[in-house]
């Protein structure tokens, strides 16, 4: 089947400045093992549009059966950032730029998406070699895409998120922030 995948990676997002309470709530959503002390935290999201994946139907022994035969799995990217509005400005600031490195590491993970769905067994054979199944699972076959599809880019972007906020880079930021914001 020639599947395309197609990747809208988004706009970088402005940081919205929220309450303390809403970033660790957010970052607990993200599943931070550090939640409860977070201060700034971005939220990516992958949309899964299927609605110009294109399939063919059959009657076999009295049974309608479906199959994928071609079309485009689109893929988007929206990202929010969230930082406490119980820190100062200037650590908001400092925040913001470490956080919008994790926007950048999302869009660039992107590119890496097209070939993880293809490869993925769980899709090989609904969407790269597609098999007949009955027309009564039709909806279970697209959750099983949606849900592969996130559980890939979750993947992704939690190693993206292990590799960014090492012990270094955390220390980094709270030095500068020490050295630049007054207290």
């Amino acid at each position: 089947m020639p599947l395309q995948v197609n990747v809208n990676t988004g706009t970088r997002p402005s940081p919205q400045i929220v309450a303390a309470n809403v970033v660790v709530q957010q970052a607990r959503s993200v599943g931070n093992a550090n939640a409860s002390r977070a201060v700034a935290v971005t939220v990516p999201i992958c949309r899964v549009d299927q609605r110009n994946l294109q399939y063919e139907q059959r009657r076999q022994s009295g049974q309608i059966e479906f199959r994928f035969q071609t079309g485009a799995l689109q893929l988007t990217l929206r990202q929010s950032i969230y930082i406490a509005n119980n820190i100062s400005s200037c650590a908001q600031n400092i925040w913001a730029e470490h956080e919008q490195d994790h926007v950048r590491d999302n869009q660039q993970l992107m590119s890496r998406m097209d070939r993880a769905i293809k490869a993925h067994r769980n899709l090989q054979g609904i969407l790269i070699s597609p098999q007949w199944r009955l027309r009564s699972t039709f909806s279970r076959v697209q959750q099983t895409i949606e849900s592969t599809v996130g559980d890939i880019f979750r993947d992704f972007t939690s190693d993206a998120v292990r590799n960014r906020d090492t012990t270094a880079v955390y220390t980094a930021v709270r030095d500068r922030i020490r050295r630049q914001c007054r207290p």
